[in-house]
């Protein structure tokens, strides 16, 4: 399965759904998720540290990792 890595836009605190104001996800990296490591927490953390460890990654922005059936957030809080 695939597993593509997505930097969240900064939130402008406007309303989006229906609005005239579109956010912009841009996808940073993919890669092939060959052992099943999503299904797991202990996996979802390695490809966490993994993801840390890239040269796009900032601590200062946050990303999403969007795979078919899990889905996690890295460096997110809810305003």
């Amino acid at each position: 399965m695939l597993i593509r890595i997505l930097e969240i836009p900064q939130s402008s605190g406007a309303f989006h759904f229906g609005g005239p104001e579109p956010q912009t996800f841009n996808e940073v990296d993919w890669f092939r998720d060959e052992s099943g490591m999503m299904d797991t927490p202990e996996g979802r953390e390695k490809i966490a540290v993994f993801v840390r460890e890239k040269r796009y990654y900032n601590a200062d922005k946050a990303y999403l990792v969007l795979h078919q059936s899990n889905t996690f957030t890295i460096g997110y809080t809810a305003p």
